[in-house]
């Protein structure tokens, strides 16, 4: 009878060592998921405001190369249309130059996109909050000529593109080829369409001077 009651003895108090082990166990497991929740990386994760606002940006860079690139297919569609085989190459030759200044309205529209994202993630921290605010405030007025540098490029190749539409209906109407060399040299005369990377660059290092408040321009609505 001794041996059967040290037994169960024995027993329960082996059961309560096992739940103590495994209840200190589980706390630091759920220490560890409370500290997930809680980190940096966690944190830093945008909010949908942050990516609905980089979504908006994109899209408006996007916007104005999209018409750039319609621009230069619409070009070529109405070179094809020409009957004459050597007007039609002078055309091509000359919508191979416009073609050609796609890669710098890219690199724009890159660098626009760049200095956006720059914009929205630049946010004042404790003790910084004038530095943050003014370096954001450099990279959006900068984002704001570089836009306005690609709405105008935009418009340049709309532009040249319905220009060369119009020449090429009247060298159909009119079947001269002489007079079709010389609307084809007035095309050409055109060039180029928009200034070098290096110009655009030049120019925007050079706006970059301490300016009064009513000189800095809003941001587009």
């Amino acid at each position: 009878m001794t041996h059967l009651i040290v037994a169960l003895l024995a027993g329960a108090f082996g059961t309560l060592l096992g739940l103590s082990f495994r209840r200190s166990s589980s706390e630091p497991t759920r220490a560890r998921r409370a500290r997930q929740r809680t980190s940096p990386a966690a944190e830093a994760v945008p909010s949908s405001e942050q990516r609905a606002s980089r979504h908006r940006n994109r899209d408006r860079w996007l916007c104005e190369l999209n018409r750039c690139e319609q621009a230069v297919r619409r070009a070529v569609r109405a070179a094809d249309t020409v009957s004459s085989q050597p007007v039609r190459r002078g055309l091509r030759q000359v919508v191979h130059r416009m073609d050609a200044e796609l890669p710098t309205m890219r690199t724009l529209v890159e660098l626009g996109r760049e200095f956006d994202s720059a914009a929205a993630e630049a946010k004042p921290g404790a003790g910084e909050a004038a530095p943050a605010e003014r370096d954001s405030s450099e990279r959006r007025t900068t984002s704001w000529r570089l836009h306005r540098r690609a709405r105008e490029a935009s418009a340049e190749f709309t532009s040249f593109a319905d220009r060369l539409t119009e020449v090429v209906a009247e060298l159909n109407a009119e079947g001269d080829p002489e007079h079709a060399q010389t609307r084809i040299s007035g095309l050409r005369e055109r060039f180029p369409l928009l200034p070098s990377m290096s110009e655009i660059l030049t120019a925007r290092q050079e706006r970059r001077r301490p300016r009064s408040a009513e000189e800095v321009p809003s941001e587009p609505r």
